[in-house]
């Protein structure tokens, strides 16, 4: 397992603080700069802690996101206030590769299994605090998420009951005692103090971890950032969004022919054309809010999931785009 180098971000009022529940600036507080500066160094992500608190200033911290997303070219992933399935599609849909439920709420529990459907086992990761909330949830975690985001004190008590994948998060600032947490079973990389400060050479200290036969991630082989919604990201999108809509249903058919264990899109077609039609119904309401709400963006999103679940109905029913284009051309 090639270990990846991953800064984190306190996000907190659309700037970067020192940590949780502080106010002082990291830096100078320009997140989008910050997330260049990382990817300039050698990281291989940008992990966020959203610490906003109120509705308003949430939604904010979203859109402050996406703009991150949009600056960085780097995967990011985002943790932190997520109460509902709305936030999670939100962050999907504003550029993250990957989403981190807390489980230590039982809010956040209940999500995933459904999230991870919805959007892929792929883009989910959960925030592990003690061994028993591992333990509790671990046949939920195994199944639906792409590893655990814990701190240094839990993953030898983890990794000696599942090969989950582990990205620790630690304050821990000794290049040796990094090393040798590096070198632990499933370890998949390292967040936390060392690899965020701003003075650390993170390919100088990817350099020692070649030297300690510690495989590391080289930049040639970041994930390339995907497209919104995670599913696909087809580069004739620019010159022809039909192209694009036409790749988007191919591969639900696809899927309608070809099922994959896991897949959203397998799950509503096991579930029939009454699933469906509730999707398509939630996202008609969820679309109506949006525009009284007159957020272009949100607007934005809601169109793009409505139209996701039309699709699933038309390869549902065997509704092809040109049976639709030839039917709009006689409006």
């Amino acid at each position: 397992m090639k270990k990846q180098m991953i800064p984190c971000l306190y996000l907190q009022y659309e700037k970067a603080v020192t940590g949780f529940g502080q106010r002082n600036l990291f830096g100078d507080g320009d997140v989008e700069a910050l997330g260049r500066f990382y990817g300039d160094k050698g990281a291989d992500g940008l992990l966020i802690f959203d610490f906003s608190s109120e509705e308003q200033e949430h939604e904010r911290a979203i859109k402050k996101i996406g703009d991150i997303c949009r600056a960085v070219e780097i995967p990011v992933m985002t943790a932190g206030n997520i109460k509902c399935m709305d936030d999670i599609k939100k962050l999907i849909y504003a550029g993250c590769a990957k989403v981190i439920l807390n489980f230590s709420k039982e809010s956040n529990i209940l999500l995933l299994e459904e999230a991870s459907r919805r959007f892929g086992k792929e883009k989910m990761v959960i925030s592990i605090s003690s061994f028993h909330e591992f333990t509790d949830n671990q046949e939920l975690i195994e199944k639906y998420s792409d590893g655990i985001l814990a701190l240094d004190s839990l993953q030898d008590e983890i990794a000696s009951v599942s090969r989950v994948s582990i990205l620790i998060h630690t304050d821990e600032g000794k290049e040796e005692e990094l090393l040798s947490l590096l070198k632990g079973n499933y370890i998949s990389g390292l967040s936390g103090a060392y690899i965020s400060s701003l003075t650390t050479e993170i390919r100088d200290f990817k350099e020692r971890c070649r030297e300690e036969n510690i495989s590391v991630a080289r930049e040639a082989e970041k994930n390339d950032r995907t497209g919104r919604t995670g599913r696909i990201a087809p580069e004739s999108f620019s010159e022809s969004p039909f192209s694009f809509l036409q790749e988007v249903y191919n591969l639900i058919f696809e899927r309608k022919e070809n099922p994959q264990e896991g897949s959203y899109i397998n799950y509503l077609f096991d579930k029939g054309t009454d699933k469906i039609l509730k999707k398509i119904g939630e996202e008609c309401t969820d679309l109506v809010i949006a525009a009284k709400n007159e957020n272009k963006e949100e607007i934005t999103c809601e169109i793009s999931d409505l139209l996701y679940h039309i699709m699933v109905l038309m390869a549902e029913k065997e509704i092809f785009w040109e049976d639709i284009a030839e039917e709009l051309t006689g409006k």
